[in-house]
């Protein structure tokens, strides 16, 4: 969603459990979807092999960020060891991206769209599946994600 014209995540008001406060946060953009690139001081595994455009993970005892959250704002709290760390990139329009988020023993996940008008299009499950064979290795890309 967007609150005064940022890009937020919140908790979905149908969940079962709603968590005041998370510790980490991942934004990638699907399978086939444009590469970031990364900046000094990111992970750059997970930049290249997993497409990912923010990460953000802090120590599992921490849960000082309260919802919403804003794409891009850092975390607060002691960062978790041995978890990489990928600061936020420029989101495109009409990219399908995955979010993911954990904190208070709790996780939730989805999906969403910057459409060209601004607006945020939400999904509750991946929209465009990639098509991936046996062993799980992406055989085919999806050639548009606008709709």
């Amino acid at each position: 969603m967007m609150i005064d014209g940022q890009l937020a995540f919140v908790v979905d008001t149908s969940s079962d459990y709603q968590p005041d406060c998370l510790n980490s946060i991942d934004v990638q953009a699907d399978d086939d979807g444009p590469p970031a690139s990364p900046a000094p001081g990111d992970d750059r595994r997970l930049v290249e092999n997993g497409n990912v455009y923010w990460w953000d993970y802090r120590d599992v005892r921490s849960c000082e960020d309260g919802f919403p959250i804003f794409y891009g704002r850092p975390l607060t709290g002691p960062r978790a060891e041995n978890i990489g760390y990928v600061s936020a990139k420029p989101l495109k329009t009409g990219v399908v991206y995955s979010v993911g988020t954990s904190g208070e023993g709790a996780y939730g996940f989805g999906w969403f769209q910057i459409l060209p008008n601004g607006e945020i299009k939400n999904y509750q499950s991946d929209p465009t599946p990639p098509l991936r064979d046996d062993e799980g290795y992406l055989v085919e890309g999806r050639s548009d994600t606008s709709s």
